[in-house]
């Protein structure tokens, strides 16, 4: 038995859905050898079956899914003796690949194993009515998030705490006076574990760290706009030209009119 619901309302340019359903496939039921125009996600609700792409074939149970890339081949077939019941989804929009990054699904590895939280979401997705289309994007996004739940987590928490300071310190905060403090407030751990996890990823403090991207950030300046020391060290988040002076020399052996008189040289 099988069920196709055509989405009549595709209103979203980030996020649309085109087409789902649901079928319970008799033995042996294959589709493909030919080009998707979008991305499909199937869900294996029960059964078995396989997924042929890009020269590769996938063994596929309950809890396991497969997505389909568009402009690619594919070809997918129901076991001759446990065919599978799966259910489906086709979506498009330009907010498509920012959310499929966020799973493990890529084009080396179209396949999630044993993701049994889609299967809730995608069943109440297949049997939804296509009236209403905010509830069907609703519903893709709680598919899409199961899919994010059920992928492996690469990242540490100790990366995020770093991404989230490096963050604060890039952005406009650099032009302020960071404490090690306040940047420890912000990431969400105490200043003594922060400055644990800069030393064991970044080789260097926070305070260091900060310093250097100063350094930078104003050695930038210098070499490429033709602002007055005082506005470089403001920029750089210095409110004391002759500290920064004083910064500056300590860390490149020369002071800032010297560094732009070394880089316009250099490129004359």
């Amino acid at each position: 038995m099988r069920r196709t619901v055509i989405n009549r309302f595709r209103d979203f340019v980030d996020f649309n859905v085109i087409q789902y359903g649901h079928e319970d496939c008799r033995p042996n039921y294959s589709i493909g050898n030919f080009v998707r125009s979008n991305h499909l996600i199937h869900y294996v609700h029960s059964g078995k079956g396989t997924y042929h792409y890009n020269g590769k074939t996938y063994k596929l149970s309950a809890g396991d899914a497969f997505l389909i890339y568009p402009g690619d081949v594919t070809f997918y077939q129901a076991d001759g003796e446990q065919p599978w019941e799966y259910s489906w989804v086709e979506f498009v929009g330009a907010a498509v690949p920012k959310y499929l990054s966020s799973t493990s699904f890529t084009k080396d590895s179209p396949v999630m194993r044993g993701v049994t939280a889609a299967d809730g979401p995608m069943l109440a997705l297949s049997s939804a009515s296509n009236d209403n289309p905010y509830e069907l994007s609703a519903r893709l996004m709680a598919v899409l998030s199961a899919f994010v739940t059920g992928a492996p987590q690469t990242v540490s928490m100790a990366d995020e705490y770093i991404k989230y300071a490096l963050n604060y310190i890039h952005t406009i905060h650099y032009h302020n006076n960071i404490t090690v403090s306040e940047l420890s407030n912000y990431v969400g751990i105490n200043r003594s574990y922060l400055c644990r996890l800069f030393k064991e990823k970044l080789g260097l403090s926070p305070k260091r760290y900060i310093t250097e991207f100063r350094m930078k950030t104003a050695a930038k300046l210098l070499e490429e706009t033709n602002l007055n020391i005082g506005q470089v060290a403001l920029s750089a988040g210095f409110e004391d030209q002759l500290y920064f002076s004083t910064t500056f020399k300590a860390f490149y052996g020369h002071s800032p009119t010297e560094h732009r008189n070394i880089a316009k040289k250099a490129t004359e």
